[in-house]
């Protein structure tokens, strides 16, 4: 398989989808080109769990005011 579908989670060839390109502050980025749906899902849940309730709702409340990213 090609290199560039080598996950840049995991590290594991079988990529399967573009990377969302905006994240949940502390949320790392695969670095790569393509990554796995589940190991991207991994990281939004370990970030999004990683945020106080506070950061969550400041996040929320600049997206529905158009602000974010």
């Amino acid at each position: 398989m090609d290199d560039d579908y080598i996950c840049g989670f995991c590290g594991v060839s079988g990529a399967d989808k573009i990377p969302h390109p905006v994240r949940w502050p502390g949320e790392e980025s695969a670095g790569t080109k393509y990554v796995h749906a589940e190991c991207e899902k991994a990281e939004t849940i370990r970030a999004h769990a990683a945020l106080t309730q506070r950061e969550r709702d400041a996040v929320l409340r600049a997206i529905s005011g158009g602000v974010w990213p």
